[in-house]
C-alpha cells in the first residue's frame, strides 16, 4: 500500500496515500480497533453543516479570509452530499469528547483545500473559534434534531392519522377483548384502535417536548465553556446561519458550561424514543 507521511505534535504518522485524513485520524484508527460501530452518517452530515456555518461565521466576523472560507464551504458541501463517506472511518469507541472525529473532519477539509493549492491548517483554520468540546455536542444535537423533526415526527404523524382513520371506519365493529391471553369481555374494535392512536399522540407530544432542549447548542463555548479564542457574537452568528440553512430554530445555550458538561437533552430525547418503542412493540403485539 502506498503511503505518505503526516505530522502532528506527537511526530510522524504513515497514512494511506489515497486517504484525505491526517495524523490524528490515523492514530485513532490504529489505536482504537474496537467493535464494528462507526460514527453514523447522520452525525458526519451534521458536522458538514456545522463546519460550513462556523467558517461562514468566522469569515463574517473577520477571523477567516475569503479564499479559505470558500474552500471550507466547498469541502463541507461535499461532506453533506455524502461524497466523502469513506473518509470517516473512526469507531464510536474513542477518547472522550469526540476529539478524533472532530479532527477527522478538520483534516479531511484541510486536505481537500490543499488539492486546490491553498494551505489550510486543520486547527488554525478549519477549527477556528471552535473546540471538540463544543463542536461534538453541537453536532450531536443537530443530528438528533434533524432525525426527530425532519424524519421521525412526520412518519409518526402519518401513522397516528392512519389509526384515526381506522378508528372512524371501525365504529360499531364488536370483538372480544382479551386479558392474560384469554377472551374477556366485548368492546368496539374502534376503542382498541383509539388506544393505539392515543399512544402515538402522547409519544409525539413527548418527542416535541425534547426539541427546545436539543435546539440549544454548545457552539461558542470552545474548550471549557468560557468561549476562549472565539470572537464576540460567534455563537449567535453560527446559530443564525444554521437557522437559515436548516429551518430549525437553533439558539446558543445560555450556559455553555452546562452545554459542554451535560448531555441531559439527549438523555431526555432518548427516554421519549424508548417510550415510543415500547408503544410500537405493544401495538405490533396486539
Amino acid at each position: 500500500m502506498e503511503q505518505r507521511i503526516e505530522h502532528d505534535t506527537m511526530g510522524e504518522v504513515a497514512v494511506p496515500a489515497d486517504k484525505l485524513w491526517g495524523a490524528q485520524t490515523q492514530r485513532s484508527f490504529e489505536n482504537f480497533p474496537i467493535g464494528e460501530e462507526k460514527m453514523p452518517p447522520d452525525l458526519i452530515h451534521a458536522f458538514g453543516v456545522l463546519k460550513e456555518a462556523c467558517a461562514a461565521a468566522n469569515h463574517r466576523l473577520g477571523t477567516l479570509d475569503t479564499r479559505r472560507y470558500q474552500l471550507i464551504q466547498s469541502a463541507c458541501q461535499a461532506i453533506r452530499a455524502g461524497e466523502l463517506a469513506e473518509q470517516f472511518p473512526l469507531s464510536v469507541w474513542q477518547t472522550g469528547s469526540g476529539t478524533q472525529t472532530n479532527m477527522n473532519v478538520n483534516e479531511v477539509i484541510a486536505h481537500i483545500a490543499a488539492q486546490g493549492g491553498v494551505t489550510l491548517h486543520p486547527n488554525d483554520h478549519v477549527n477556528c473559534s471552535q473546540s471538540s468540546n463544543d463542536v461534538f455536542p453541537t453536532a450531536l444535537h443537530m443530528a438528533a434534531m434533524d432525525g426527530l423533526q425532519n424524519r421521525l415526527l412526520p412518519r409518526l404523524a402519518a401513522l397516528r392519522d392512519a389509526f384515526a382513520r381506522l378508528e372512524t371506519r371501525c365504529r360499531g365493529v364488536r370483538k372480544i377483548g382479551r386479558t392474560h391471553l384469554q377472551d374477556a369481555v366485548p368492546l368496539d374494535f374502534a376503542d382498541e384502535v383509539s388506544a393505539w392512536r392515543c399512544m402515538l399522540e402522547e409519544n409525539e407530544a413527548m418527542l416535541r417536548d425534547c426539541l427546545p432542549y436539543l435546539a440549544q447548542l454548545a457552539i461558542g463555548g470552545t474548550a471549557v465553556g468560557s468561549g476562549l479564542n472565539a470572537p464576540a457574537g460567534f455563537d449567535e452568528t453560527v446559530c443564525a446561519l444554521l437557522c437559515d440553512e436548516t429551518g430549525i430554530a437553533y439558539r446558543p445555550d445560555a450556559n455553555k458550561y452546562h452545554a459542554l458538561s451535560s448531555k441531559d437533552a439527549v438523555a431526555f430525547a432518548h427516554g421519549a424514543l424508548k417510550a415510543l418503542a415500547c408503544n410500537l412493540m405493544k401495538i405490533a403485539n396486539d
